[in-house]
């Protein structure tokens, strides 16, 4: 990601309007200045901020109770994922929804004459966040679309031969019991001695270690 170390010195500033400039844009506070003073104690450690803006969004079952309708979210682009905030209007409680980003198949922008749209496609239906900021639509979904193809060119981290082997002996003693080749006292037995033994333990901490 072009920028990346300069979206993440941002982040942990907190400065958003820092972020939007970055992305040649304004920042959009419409609705959402409540939900932008907390964002910082929604992030995960290391999660960096590409983008924001704010949307029409339809009620969900988490929405806050005190809303009616559409509520009006701040969308956030991150390293990890979609991170929508929603603040009550009369408590200080948010809501807040994310869509990690192996969910989503493409994101896509719609620019009207005032506003824009941006669709999130997730294979079996597609969000759609409605009333954003014009300029704002074309960053997020092309920002996002570089991400996810950085995400998916990234090769995928193999696990460790000795590691398949021992859960490969779990799983064989799981169906032998199931079929009833095994006693419940001999499954027992047998499985203590898969977990407690040294080449477990070493491989269970190799599997930790990729992770």
């Amino acid at each position: 990601m072009k920028n990346f170390d300069k979206y993440c010195e941002h982040t942990k500033a907190h400065n958003w309007e820092a972020i939007c400039t970055l992305n040649n844009i304004k920042i959009d506070s419409f609705g959402t200045k409540k939900e932008l003073k907390v964002l910082p104690n929604f992030l995960e450690p290391d999660e960096t901020v590409f983008a924001l803006t704010s949307g029409i969004m339809e009620q969900s079952e988490t929405s806050n109770s005190f809303d009616f309708g559409t509520n009006t979210w701040l969308v956030v682009l991150t390293s990890d994922r979609f991170l929508f905030l929603d603040s009550a209007m009369l408590t200080s409680s948010v809501d807040s929804q994310s869509i990690r980003h192996d969910r989503v198949q493409a994101v896509s922008a719609s620019q009207g004459f005032l506003l824009g749209k941006i669709m999130v496609d997730l294979g079996s239906r597609i969000l759609v966040i409605d009333n954003c900021q014009k300029a704002t639509v074309s960053v997020i979904a092309d920002l996002a679309n570089k991400w996810l193809k950085e995400l998916g060119d990234k090769p995928k981290v193999q696990q460790p031969a000795s590691i398949a082997s021992s859960f490969n002996k779990l799983d064989r003693l799981e169906k032998l019991h199931s079929i009833g080749a095994l006693s419940g006292d001999e499954f027992k037995a047998a499985k203590v001695k898969v977990l407690s033994s040294d080449e477990f333990k070493t491989e269970k901490d190799q599997f930790l270690a990729s992770l």
